[in-house]
């Protein structure tokens, strides 16, 4: 048993380290574009590190199913729980983050989500990130997305109503859409 914690540690360790240098390239090339720029972008990811070091503590039947977006200290949380008292007791964690200032609470507590739904949703989050990332009317990293069950969730911050209205039609009319949620926040 030993060897096996010892090969899936080293496994987990160059997994990491091979991606660590993009991510922080990645991250300091986001945050100069981005209109949160790099001190918002620093403080939103280690945000998201401390949340999903929460979700890993609680031992949740699947980490996976909790979807964490955090922008300018807003946190967005989506999927599904089994349980409603460890949703309460996330959500009470959070909350005693520094630097989170809001939480959109949209966990369902429910038992199942199937594989089938998991692909669909993955497929309506690509078709919506290619459209905001090649439409040159729109600044992509001002914005971030999930969806659950067809329920589109955008967060971010947006240039003008006219850019916002644009991806907003744009999702309402994807076939598979039910609902957008929509936090966006319009700067003046």
């Amino acid at each position: 048993m030993n060897k096996n914690k010892m090969l899936i540690f080293f496994v987990c360790l160059l997994f990491l380290t091979s991606c660590i240098g993009s991510s922080l390239t990645s991250i300091a090339g986001n945050a100069a574009i981005s209109k949160k720029g790099f001190e918002g972008s620093y403080e939103d990811t280690i945000i998201y590190t401390k949340i999903k070091t929460i979700l890993l503590k609680f031992k949740l039947t699947s980490f996976s199913n909790i979807s964490v977006i955090v922008f300018n200290g807003e946190v967005l949380l989506t999927g599904v729980i089994q349980d409603g008292i460890d949703r309460l007791r996330i959500i009470k964690k959070i909350w005693e983050i520094k630097g989170v200032n809001t939480i959109y609470n949209e966990i369902v507590i429910e038992k199942n989500y199937s594989i089938y739904q998991k692909s669909k949703d993955v497929i309506l989050n690509s078709k919506i990130k290619t459209f905001i990332l090649f439409n040159k009317k729109i600044l992509s990293n001002n914005y971030s997305i999930d969806t659950y069950k067809g329920i589109v969730y955008l967060i971010g911050v947006s240039e003008s109503l006219e850019e916002m209205q644009e991806i907003e039609n744009y999702i309402k009319n994807i076939d598979g859409v039910k609902k957008l949620v929509s936090f966006v926040k319009q700067v003046r």
